[in-house]
């Protein structure tokens, strides 16, 4: 669990390999702090963040397209929209990860937007007697959507230009697609914005035909389902020095 003064939160040691208490976890490899300050220099690979992990987002190298990892591929999608298929070797400034688990599947409204998928998830928690103020939830989203509105990013050169604050995206280009089917994965980040995690529900998606795919900004469910896994969260910061 996350506590949200984050201090206890953060490991300062980069893992040679997974932690014994690896299986039902997640994972996130750099501060988001040091994401919009325009550091896009890789910090681990996709082979280093995805191998065993049953989803996860985040961001190539030089901010150069979008990633998604599902059903055991990882995905980029840059600044055309088209999914590629991402290489082990692919270097990420930022990564979130979820490892093992069991999943709780709740089924979605129509005419479900973001607000309404993360009152579903919010529930899920509320089940479990848990609060997303303290926690890190990994959810998927499968199914048939009347509506998206995706994202990525076209790709930097040294010297890096900071994003900004979250929302303010230095090269973003859109993709209002409707309809739309696929998958959606990411994470429920408490909604604190500590320079730490990305405050609130943050989606990346990659369609059923794997001809699209992004970040997504809005959509709105026709026919879908929602998996959460609630783990703990470990925040890898590379570079630091061991915690003692």
């Amino acid at each position: 669990m996350i506590n949200m003064s984050l201090a206890t939160a953060i490991h300062h040691a980069r893992h040679a390999s997974a932690p014994p208490d690896h299986a039902g976890h997640i994972r996130q490899i750099e501060t988001v702090h040091d994401l919009f300050a325009g550091r896009y220099e890789a910090v681990t690979t996709v082979e280093e963040t995805f191998t065993d992990a049953v989803l996860g987002i985040g961001v190539a190298e030089g901010v150069d397209g979008e990633i998604i990892h599902v059903d055991g591929i990882t995905w980029r999608i840059p600044a055309n929209g088209v999914p590629e298929r991402a290489g082990a070797d692919l270097g990420m400034p930022f990564a979130v990860a979820a490892y093992g688990g069991t999943p709780i599947t709740r089924d979605i409204p129509s005419g479900a937007t973001m607000t309404e998928i993360t009152t579903v998830v919010d529930g899920v928690l509320a089940e479990e007697n848990l609060h997303h103020d303290y926690l890190v939830a990994a959810v998927r989203v499968t199914g048939d959507f009347s509506h998206v509105l995706l994202r990525s990013e076209h790709g930097q050169t040294p010297p890096y230009q900071p994003l900004g604050s979250p929302g303010s995206v230095t090269g973003e280009v859109r993709f209002d697609l409707a309809p739309w089917a696929g998958t959606l994965a990411g994470f429920r980040f408490p909604d604190v914005a500590d320079d730490i995690v990305i405050p609130g529900l943050h989606l990346h998606a990659i369609a059923r035909d794997h001809d699209s795919g992004g970040h997504c900004h809005e959509l709105t469910v026709h026919q879908a389902h929602v998996q959460v896994w609630i783990d703990d969260v470990e925040v890898d910061v590379p570079g630091l020095p061991a915690a003692a």
